[in-house]
């Protein structure tokens, strides 16, 4: 027999690391659509080596996101979407420009953010300082950064201008002041009180299921999310930002032909989990339905590429939402079999006792 214990050791640890996978990737996914509208935070250096004024947007957001996050998250999602998005749109990869969004994550993420932080007037003098700080280094690393990777470059003072200086002109009027006027709407939205958010829209269980569900917190407001559901739609947008990736790279559209295959297999273990949970076979646990939720979400999204198979995937819907409607109908008449056994045995036993 398990120890609960250690069962609820276990969930705790399979959700930390859920939350740090999940706030990775959410951090790279934002940058790197941020960084298409607008220009990443390397952009506006490669594309223009004269001094110019700009509101780094995509600088602003992924400040934020790095205090939220923390040290770790702004240095490892600060190198990975720099990296993805030169990638996919330089003609080379800036190695320098990946490390300064690196360090640049890492140093706003040493101020963390943490609930209630910003209730105090002087903590939100820190954060202010914090940046200035951040801002004076980052700066004086891109100049460095631009001696050493191009040591036949123009002289210092065009390069102290032309990237230090307006690198810190940037941080002025994107980070310095804005960050902390949003940390502290952020603290007093989701911090003010201590709360759980749980409503049926979102969970599609009563309570009593909860465990069917799981939580994102926010500040002290926990929010909580079917688990399946929360994994079909984390799948489709990673999945969706995948396929719009590697169809930037290879210049093409992803595969009809492999998309339709792919529709075919992904919601196999889906159904099988939630099918053998539903004729009461078993009990899925949070990390399943968010897994098998995840590839469902993946197939969904694939299912955009299948327009010239549309009979296929017609009939595939049929078949997969035949299935689901049988195992529907076939877990009730068990639900209600078993209801009713326990009713007779209920009634028995109260004749027994009169």
């Amino acid at each position: 027999m398990i120890d609960p214990t250690e069962e609820n050791e276990q969930k705790k640890f399979l959700r930390s690391i859920f939350l740090n996978i999940f706030i990775e990737v959410f951090i790279i996914i934002s940058y790197v659509y941020f960084s298409e509208a607008f220009g990443s935070i390397s952009t506006f250096f490669i594309e223009s080596r004269s001094f110019s004024i700009q509101f780094g947007i995509t600088l602003f957001f992924f400040s934020f996101f790095s205090i939220l996050g923390g040290a770790s998250h702004g240095l490892i999602s600060g190198f990975l979407s720099e990296f993805l998005f030169e990638f996919v749109y330089y003609e080379r990869i800036y190695f320098e420009w990946c490390l300064v969004v690196a360090i640049f994550g890492f140093l706003c993420g040493l101020y963390r953010y943490k609930p209630l932080k910003y209730h105090e007037g002087m903590k939100v003098y820190y954060t202010f300082l914090a940046l200035i700080i951040t801002s004076f280094i980052i700066m004086g690393i891109i100049i460095w950064f631009q001696f050493l990777f191009y040591p036949s470059q123009d002289n210092i003072e065009n390069v102290v201008i032309n990237y230090g200086f307006k690198f810190l002109i940037q941080a002025l009027i994107s980070i310095i002041f804005l960050v902390p006027i949003f940390l502290i709407i952020y603290d007093k939205v989701f911090a003010s009180e201590k709360k759980s958010l749980y409503y049926l829209l979102l969970t599609h269980h009563p309570i009593s299921a909860s465990d069917h569900t799981f939580y994102l917190e926010f500040g002290r407001t926990k929010i909580f999310f079917c688990s399946r559901c929360s994994g079909v739609i984390i799948g489709g947008l990673v999945t969706l930002f995948t396929t719009h990736i590697l169809e930037n790279i290879y210049n093409t559209e992803f595969s009809g032909e492999i998309a339709l295959i792919l529709c075919i297999v992904l919601p196999i273990p889906g159904l099988i989990d939630w099918g053998t949970q539903r004729l009461l076979l078993r009990k899925s646990t949070t990390e399943s339905r968010i897994f098998t939720g995840f590839i469902i979400g993946a197939a969904l999204h694939l299912m955009s590429y299948t327009y010239r198979y549309y009979l296929y995937t017609l009939l595939l819907l049929t078949i997969y939402f035949t299935i689901f409607g049988l195992l529907i109908y076939f877990g009730h008449k068990k639900e209600m079999k078993l209801l009713k056994a326990e009713f007779e045995e209920y009634s028995t036993q109260e004749e027994i006792e009169e």
